[in-house]
């Protein structure tokens, strides 16, 4: 009797551990304004593109027209600030032949395309993640620990 009243304790543990719904933490709001534009490049070794042409394309109701041309700093870096009204823009910057461009939205949500279709919103924290993890193994050995048992009763 002992035994079966282990055995049902088992069984509804794992059940409630495999129905349990995943676990939220209260939603946190930002507000962001940008006030400066910052543009970093460099070569694929991580040297800073010194020097480098750099022009900046305004993009408002689909068209584009030239916002700056300049050249990048010492270290690769060039800081702009924002025109009025306009929220999108395109970088483009090169030197000797190298040229590598980007697209910008200060108007979207402080995430770009591909944070957006990702699935980060349904994840849990890492804690939660480890407790869960550490409950999957204890029930699975559970599992085995039962069936065990039940195979050494048997025999």
């Amino acid at each position: 009797m002992n035994k079966r009243i282990i055995n049902l304790l088992m069984l509804v543990l794992i059940l409630a551990m495999l129905t349990t719904p995943a676990a939220s933490a209260h939603r946190v709001y930002l507000m962001h304004q940008v006030n400066e534009v910052e543009v970093k490049a460099w070569y694929g070794g991580g040297d800073p593109i010194a020097n480098a042409e750099i022009t900046i394309y305004s993009i408002k109701d689909g068209e584009e027209e030239i916002y700056i041309e300049d050249v990048t700093d010492e270290n690769g870096m060039y800081y702009f600030s924002p025109k009025l009204g306009v929220d999108e823009y395109r970088i483009i910057v090169s030197q000797m032949g190298h040229q590598e461009e980007i697209e910008i939205d200060l108007k979207g949500d402080g995430q770009s395309p591909k944070e957006n279709d990702s699935t980060d919103a349904r994840e849990l924290p890492l804690e939660a993640n480890i407790i869960a993890g550490v409950g999957y193994i204890l029930g699975f050995a559970g599992i085995g620990l039962y069936a065990r048992a039940r195979k050494m009763q048997k025999e």
